[in-house]
Formats: structure tokens, sequence, C-alpha cells
């Protein structure tokens, strides 16, 4: 080998030319490139020569398929890639002269002389070189700035070393548009001023070609004028909707056009589709924009506009229909029928909005449904529970990705025609964040003097909402007062264990009976039985569970019989237990005796009434009361109040002042896990305080409801009925309610009120005077 010729590990490039001085991200995928990689960080100080193959698609390369100048350079980083291959940054060194390779196991190995560069040699010539390179920069400069490719920061590099070599580099590294036979023709060339020449040659020709490519474009834009425009795209987008039809088919636009004339529109809705249809003419078919337009026309033109489901209303039939469905429920039924005594005689009557409040599986849900039936319109039902974005009730502009109408909207569109019940189900259980209140946005839909014109964010029209019977149903009446302004509520109390009864025979399992396939005879459940499940199966104002604990005893009646163990299943009292296992709750066994410092009180919640057990103990301290039992803020403040009351009347029930002021009270509802609050436990409080501070029982038997204020004056409760069925379930024979509340009875079945002495308390003296055990 010739002192000049060296070795080194060869990588060939299929697309890349490399050029002195530059540093060049590289991926490599070969083997043999692999290997010369690594060969290069072993044993040669990651030194390698990269050439340029002359056919990018051969793999296997001998000596004349690669070109023979490259350039040595050095691997100053490598990673390898995620499913194969390895990335490297090389900093590229000098040009070379490759002499030969041999391919190795490893991979290739070039033989290779370094190729200097020749400068200039006469005085001539070395006067013409700072020229030329200046020449050579401001060309690539203004070129830079017309093809708009070449980033600022590599002009200004070349204005700050104005290196005659570096520059030819460089900004043969950055011509994009010529070839790699052009860019290796620039490697080989070894005198500097003919490079430069050559380079001042290519980028003159690009600067040519791009602007007259420009001037071009600037010339049509002017010579074509907005109608001529207009009437062009035009022409073509009815000539390619021409094309399309295939079988007669009719194009969108058509369709469209015809359903804007079909349609029953408002005049401002058919304006605003005529105006959407214009745009949606000018539009590529394919363009984004074109998407947006056509599924707000689709939307727009699927509304039932001045679709009404006109039918004759048949009282006796609808009252047919809720009597079948639903047992009991009597007040809700005859509203439901005198509204459709109004409808039948005027149409004109603006639709009320009603709220059903009562507990879970009194019959809300399936009520509205029954409610549709008996009305001849459709049925859809909205879900609100945990939606917390005012845009789900209003909709979402058209400005947003993914924009839709509203749920209101969406409903009516569902439902096919402009006069449909609609449900607004757990209407208390919407939240609210930082993308408003939906609750408040609900004012316009749910009132009969503002919905002829609501107005969804999508659509952008008014839309009549007048027709639409809007029912509500919540478990309670947690909503904003201006919302419940809206409404007429109807309160759905729990049901009596006689109804339950019914509604077991009558429907739950006739119900599941069906759901499971079983035929006739195959499963029977006695009235005994159906009684123990309401009294150690269940405790709840509706009858969810109830069915629920029904459908248990279907599946595993059907087990028996497909198992062929028997041929029908009778569930009596004696035998429940083998299918439900032991009973979930046990009824209340009333204390014999009257205790110190416990009182029974009467709570209502979500659920429906439930007794409240309040008891007190006395222990050393300072005079002040402690409450316990997870309470909320009222019933914190209604034990203040009691303690206060008490305080300011010790004198009289004899108990010394001693007595208070060097004891704590100790108050505790048990269940410490259930949260309790409400304004109702102000006189059981202030009754279990007096009978610790005095020393006196208290009656067992008896419960008790109400408010107290610092007079002692009992206030005004609600949920009478759920309260004194939570008495009668726990065989409570006396309760103590607010004389005001006396008025409500008439209201509360008397199967109800006739095993329970309910008795009206004004003040405190007179309920202790009824709770309180001075034998």
């Amino acid at each position: 080998m010739n002192k000049m010729e060296q070795i080194l590990p060869l990588i060939p490039l299929k697309d890349t030319v490399v050029f002195p001085q530059i540093p060049v991200p590289l991926s490599i995928g070969r083997k043999s490139s692999l290997a010369a990689a690594n060969i290069a960080s072993e044993n040669f100080g990651d030194h390698v020569i990269l050439v340029t193959q002359k056919d990018p698609d051969k793999e296997h390369l001998t000596f004349d398929d690669i070109y023979k100048v490259g350039t040595k350079a050095r691997i100053i980083q490598s990673f390898f890639l995620h499913g194969g291959g390895m990335k490297l940054v090389v900093e590229s060194l000098e040009r070379v002269s490759i002499l030969g390779i041999t391919e190795q196991d490893r991979g290739i190995m070039a033989t290779y002389e370094i190729l200097p560069d020749i400068k200039p040699d006469s005085v001539k010539e070395k006067m013409q070189l700072p020229d030329l390179c200046d020449e050579l920069i401001e060309n690539f400069t203004i070129y830079s700035e017309i093809s708009k490719t070449i980033h600022h920061d590599i002009i200004s590099t070349l204005l700050v070393k104005k290196d005659p070599i570096y520059a030819t580099h460089l900004v043969s590294s950055q011509l994009s548009s010529i070839d790699i036979a052009q860019k290796q023709l620039l490697l080989e060339e070894t005198n500097i001023l003919n490079r430069i020449k050559k380079l001042l040659v290519f980028i003159q020709k690009e600067r040519v070609i791009i602007q007259t490519e420009q001037e071009v474009e600037q010339k049509i834009k002017a010579q074509i004028e907005k109608s001529q425009r207009e009437y062009y795209l035009k022409e073509k987008i009815q000539t390619i909707q021409k094309e399309l039809e295939i079988d007669g088919d009719k194009s969108e636009v058509t369709l469209f056009e015809e359903k804007i004339e079909d349609l029953n529109l408002s005049e401002e809705a058919k304006n605003k589709a005529k105006s959407e249809l214009k745009k949606y003419k000018l539009m590529s078919p394919m363009s984004a924009e074109a998407s947006v337009v056509r599924n707000y026309l689709d939307i727009l033109l699927s509304m039932p506009w001045g679709t009404t489901e006109e039918k004759e209303i048949d009282l006796e039939k609808a009252n047919a229909i809720l009597q079948k469905e639903h047992y009991g429920l009597e007040k809700i039924k005859q509203r439901v029928i005198e509204h459709l005594a109004v409808l039948k005689r005027s149409n004109s009557i603006k639709s009320p909005i009603l709220c059903l409040v009562g507990p879970p599986g009194v019959g809300k849900t399936s009520l509205a449904a029954s409610i549709a039936k008996a009305t001849n319109r459709k049925y859809v039902r909205c879900a609100l529970g945990g939606v917390h974005d005012e845009s789900e009730i209003r909709g979402h502009r058209r400005t947003y990705v993914g924009s839709m109408p509203g749920k209101i909207i969406s409903a009516i569109r569902k439902a096919g025609s402009d006069n449909p019940v609609i449900l607004l189900d757990e209407i208390d259980k919407i939240g609210k964040d930082f993308r408003g209140d939906p609750s408040f946005a609900l004012l316009e839909v749910l009132d009969p003097e503002q919905n002829k014109e609501f107005v969804d964010n999508y659509l952008e029209v008014g839309y009549d909402l007048s027709k639409v019977i809007f029912i509500a149903a919540a478990n309670s009446l947690n909503c904003p007062l201006a919302l419940l302004d809206r409404m007429e509520i109807i309160h759905l109390s729990g049901y009596l264990d006689k109804e339950k009864m019914e509604i077991a025979k009558r429907h739950l399992i006739p119900k599941q009976i069906g759901h499971h396939k079983l035929q006739d005879g195959e499963l029977k459940i006695t009235d005994e039985a159906i009684k123990l499940l309401l009294l150690q199966y269940t405790k709840e104002s509706g009858v969810r569970n109830l069915e629920r604990q029904i459908e248990a005893l279907a599946r595993k009646a059907l087990v028996k019989i497909l198992n062929n163990k028997v041929t029908s299943v009778k569930i009596t009292k004696s035998n429940i237990v083998e299918f439900l296992g032991p009973a979930k709750y046990h009824e209340d066994k009333l204390n014999d005796k009257s205790i110190i410092g416990t009182t029974v009180g009467l709570a209502y919640t979500e659920v429906g009434g439930s007794l409240l057990h309040i008891e007190a103990v006395l222990v050393p301290g300072e005079g002040k009361i402690k409450a316990t039992g997870k309470l909320g803020n009222v019933m914190q403040e209604s034990t203040q109040a009691a303690f206060s009351l008490f305080k300011s009347k010790a004198h009289t029930f004899k108990v010394k002042e001693e007595l208070y002021k060097n004891h704590d009270i100790h108050l505790h509802v048990p269940e410490g896990a259930i949260p309790k609050d409400g304004p109702s436990a102000g006189i059981t409080i202030f009754t279990t305080i007096v009978s610790l501070m005095t020393s006196t029982p208290v009656k067992q038997n008896v419960a008790m409801t109400g408010e107290i204020t610092l007079r002692g004056k009992i206030l005004t409760i609600g949920g009478l009925k759920e309260k004194l069925m939570a008495a009668k379930r726990g065989n409570m024979s006396t309760v103590l309610i607010p004389k005001d509340n006396m008025r409500d009875l008439h209201d509360i079945p008397e199967s109800l009120t006739n095993k329970l002495s309910i008795i009206p308390i004004e003040n405190a003296e007179e309920a202790l005077k009824e709770a309180l055990d001075k034998k």
C-alpha cells in the first residue's frame, strides 16, 4: 500500500451526497453499513468513509457501483432506532478519492487518499476569489428569499465566515432542487473557482424558474375577476355533480334544494338553509368546511318542522292506560287527564312543564312513558344526570370541532315530531363547572312564555318548543329556585305496603315471568311470601329493590326447572329463605321501657322517610354541646338552637345552673356513616336534652318531627306522608307533628293514618307533655 493510501470502513449512501465541513444526520439500516459503523467505533476512532452509490435500489455493491469521490467523516453521535437500523450524526471532514473496496465479514473496507482543494495560483485568480465568493453569497441570499426553503441562520453563517471553500460546501448541501448526479459533480470539482462558477449557474437557473412561476401565478390571479371565478367554480361543481348521477339518482345539492322547498320551514330557517346551501355549492366537496356545512344542512333539514302527531284524544282510553300501567298515583293521573281534557277542547293551550319529585323506584320514568302513550305522542328520554356543560343543553357553536346540537334539539329530531313528550330525567343531578351551569340553560327551554323561539347554538335559528310536553323527574327539589318556578311540582311519595303488594302481583311478578320465559304455572309466589319480601328483604319507598328480589326468585326457579328437579316452583313464607338467604332487615322491636336521653325522630331523605334515633349523654366539661353522626349544617344549627332554648328555660325544669355549666352534652345520631341533614329535627333534639338534664325517660313508642325556634314554637315540615310511613314501619303508636301540618292529612290514605295516633303540637311544652314519661 502506498504511504499516502489509507483504509477505513465504508458506508454507502443511497440518495445523499455529503460535503466536507458540514454536519449531517444519517439513517442506516443495511447489515454492512451497521457493521462499518461498529468497526469505526471499535478500531478507527469513529472515522468512516461516506460515498454515494450510483443506483439507489441496489443492495450488494461492487467498486463500479459507487462514485469514486466521497467524504471522510467522524461519527459524533449514534443510537439505535425502534424496529432496527441506526441513526448517526456525522461531522464530515475532508474530500477523499476511493481507490478500492474489499468486502469483509464485518462490512466494507475502503482504501483512499485525501483529495485536497486546488486554490488559485495566479495573482489574477487570487483577486477574483473574494469577489466570486461575495457574488455566490449574494445570489444564494436572493435565492433563499424567493424559494423560502432556506433558514436565515445559514445565511448569517455565510456572511460571518466568508470562507470560499466553506461557502461552496454549505451552498451545495442546501440546493435541494438539483439532483444527486449534479451534487456529485460539485463534490468531485477540486478547483475552488470552477466550483463557485458551477454553483452560480445552478442558482441563477433556479432563480429564473421560481420567478417565472410566481409571475405567471400572479398574472393568472389578476386576470380572473371575482364574478368569473364564481361562475367557473359553480359550473365546474355542477358538471361534477351531473357526472356523479348514477341510474337517475339526484345529486346532493338537488336533494337539499327539494327538501328546503318541501319542508314546512319557518321563514328564518328557510333563509338560513338557502344561504348555507349557496355557500356549499361554491366549495370543494372534499374540503373540511364543506363537510361542516353539509352536516349542518343534514341536521337542519332533518328536524320535524311542522310535523305534529295529530290524533284524536280519547279520555277514557287514556285513563284506562294510566290505570292499567300504574297502581296508585291518583293525583298525578288526575292532573294528566285534566290536561288532556283541555287539549281535546283547545289545541292552542301551552303545554305544561310537569316535575315529578319522589324517591327512587316510585315510577317517575315509567309514568312519563305512559303519559306519552295516553296522549298519542312520541316519547324521548333525556338523561341529565352528571351533565355539567351548558353546551349540552344549548348546543355547540359550529366554530368548534365536533360541534353538535344540544340535548333538547337532538331529542326532538329523534322523536320526528315537534310535539313529543320529553322526559328530562335526573334534573336535580345536573352539575356545573367553568363551562357554565346547565340548569340555567334550561330556563328558556322550560318557560312556556319563552320557548316558542328557542335558539340552539348549533342551528342558529329559532325552534318552537311550545307544543312539547316536558316532564322532569327528580329525587329532590335540589334545583335553582328560578328553574323550579318554571315547573309544576308534583310529589310522588312512597308506596304503602298494601300498594306494594298490589304492584308486585299486578306488574312486577308477571313482568319477570315474561322476562325469564317462564310458562304458566311454573312460578307461584304466595301473598305471605310477598309480605315477607316487603318486611324482611326490602326497605325502601319505591319498588325497585322489590323487583330485584322477585327477579332473583325467578332466576333461581328457572335453574331448578331446567335442571329437571321440579316442574314448577312455589315460593311460600316457609321456603323463601332457601331462595334468598337469611332476612336482610328485621322488624323494629320497641323498647317497652322509656329511656332517659333517647328520642325517636322522623326524617325525610331522597329515598323516603326513616326513623331518627337521637341519644345524648352527660360528661364533665365546660357547658358545651357536641353533636356527632355525620350531621349537616342545618342539624348542627338545630342542635345549638335547641340547647340555647333549654338553657333559657332551665329554671322552669328545675335544673340547676351548675349542672349544665360544669358538664358537656354529647349528642349522637347512630349510623354515623350515613349523612343526615334537614330542618325537622329541632324538637327531637330539644326533647332529648330536656330528658337527659331532668333525668326523665322518653316514651319509645312516640316519634316526633318539626323544627323549633328560640321561643319554642314548632314550625311546619315537609314530607309528612313519608315520615308517617316510616313511623308505621317502625311500629310507632304515636306521632307528634306541627299543628300547621294537620291540613296535609287529607292527602294521606286513611289506611296509614288510622293505625297511628297523630297529635298536633304548637310549641315545645306540648311536645314534652306527650313524649316524656313522668310516672
